[in-house]
């Protein structure tokens, strides 16, 4: 394991480093970093945080007892080792953890992707149509790990694996919380998207002004390229306040680069920069994600002519407008993970579009989650639903049947009347048995997630396997 200078990771931090008298020079140097003392490594640093509950320098003890070499403090600590002393350790920890890891963003491509929706979809698009460039790609996301942006150690942990086993190519999702936490400071990115802002997280950014400065953070970074759609208010201001400072590497995106948009439930097609497009995605939301694609990859040197190549090449991302089917049916089934208003918006209208016949939802709300919203997705679902199942979510610690009510409470004074089966796997074969031929359903909110999370416990749950399975139930009985 690559052993660092605790005083070149000072200096990357502006931390004054405290030498413990008795240290060698062998225990100058740090091999990892963590925050968490019950994983520290021998040879770690350990990052005594200082969060809302919790004190991490009253772990700083056990951290060394499972083997830190020394710690990143906020005050200096009367322990026998050595100290990095900082005046936020939070602030810090990204910077101390690309140091430690090598600054493997210089030696590498990282594009950074930010915004309420479509996140997934970029960057795992970006990544295929990348490596159907012929280029080496890693992807740091929701379908590969716990945290959409993992902890600064971890994510730049990543970020050295990727580049040490030969990535030129790394694309990774940025969430808000990873942006007001710190968890990417430190990382160099070739390029920023801005895909779109709509209400979510305000439970932890309080409202709509502390949520847009967080996703902003991401284009603080002078350098590299910004490119930033122009769907709504929030990319028109984000543009505006780049042109302020001067970004000279400014790439915008408005919805009309979409030509001559066909959707279908198979296969959809459009135009980019004159070339034809066809796509197994579904939506105009995600025609627009596949431009944003081109366009950032257009902006960082790629051909045009290969670039349209690589974009015919994206499959479909699990659990984002993932199309279940079976043998001989006659319905259409879409799995997504649409756990917002603005995302379920966007989905029954796509269903719409497509369908010959009504359109079903199946959706519920996740527990101790911006209750807010609950109302809304049940004002919205009867708006653009003809019929509607409201089911279980992951609850978490509340109970499934006040979500339920408080989903209801939004569809007052419309004419649609919600089926409410608190059983997940109820709901969905509930909608598969009783559609009708041609009909479309959504089953939304958890998309790829194969697990229901009810009280402290953590289920298995897959949307998709449950509508595979009633699907094939469904064709059974009516060939029978």
């Amino acid at each position: 394991m690559k052993q660092s200078s605790l005083v070149e990771i000072s200096d990357a931090c502006h931390g004054t480093l405290k030498v413990d008298p008795t240290a060698t020079d062998e225990i100058l140097e740090v091999s990892g970093v963590s925050h968490d003392s019950r994983s520290v490594a021998h040879g770690d640093l350990f990052a005594c945080i200082s969060g809302a509950e919790h004190d991490g320098h009253s772990y700083a003890t056990e951290a060394i007892n499972n083997g830190a070499a020394a710690l990143l403090v906020e005050r200096e600590l009367n322990l026998a080792i050595s100290q990095i002393v900082v005046p936020n350790v939070r602030k810090a920890i990204g910077f101390v953890s690309s140091a430690v890891y090598g600054h493997p963003s210089k030696k590498t491509k990282v594009i950074g992707i930010t915004g309420t929706a479509g996140k997934t979809t970029v960057a795992q698009a970006t990544a295929q149509t990348l490596k159907a460039c012929g280029e080496s790609v890693g992807v740091i996301g929701t379908l590969e790990g716990s945290h959409t942006t993992p902890e600064a150690p971890e994510f730049q942990k990543k970020l050295s694996q990727m580049q040490s086993r030969g990535d030129e190519w790394i694309c990774a999702e940025v969430s808000s919380h990873g942006l007001e936490l710190g968890r990417v400071q430190g990382t160099e990115f070739a390029a920023a998207v801005f895909t779109n802002l709509s209400p979510e997280h305000l439970d932890f950014h309080l409202d709509m002004e502390q949520y847009f400065l967080a996703k902003r953070r991401l284009f603080d970074q002078r350098g590299g390229l910004a490119v930033v759609s122009l769907v709504d208010e929030w990319g028109e201001r984000l543009v505006k306040e780049l042109q302020a400072i001067g970004h000279e590497a400014l790439v915008t995106v408005e919805s009309n680069r979409i030509g001559n948009p066909k959707l279908d439930v198979e296969i959809s097609s459009f135009i980019w920069r004159g070339h034809e497009i066809r796509t197994r995605l579904l939506g105009m939301f995600n025609l627009f994600n596949l431009v944003l694609v081109g366009e950032t990859l257009k902006g960082l040197g790629l051909e045009e002519e290969i670039i349209a190549s690589g974009l015919e090449k994206v499959e479909p991302v699990r659990g984002r407008m993932e199309l279940v089917t079976a043998p001989g049916s006659d319905i259409a089934v879409i799995v997504d993970y649409s756990h917002k208003p603005e995302a379920l918006t966007q989905a029954l209208r796509t269903l719409r579009s497509v369908s010959s016949g009504r359109v079903w939802v199946v959706f519920g709300a996740g527990g101790d989650r911006d209750p807010k919203k609950r109302s809304l997705m049940g004002e919205i679902a009867a708006e653009l639903a003809d019929e509607i199942v409201v089911t279980s979510d992951n609850p978490r610690s509340e109970d499934p049947s006040d979500i339920a009510t408080e989903i209801v409470s939004g569809m007052d004074g419309v004419s649609v009347s919600p089926k409410i089966l608190l059983e997940r796997a109820e709901a969905i074969q509930f909608a598969i048995s009783y559609a009708a031929k041609g009909d479309s359903i959504l089953i939304a909110g958890k998309g790829h997630e194969t697990y229901q999370i009810t009280g402290s416990e953590q289920r298995p749950f897959d949307d998709v396997k449950v509508a595979k399975e009633a699907l094939l139930t469904r064709v059974g009985t009516q060939q029978s």
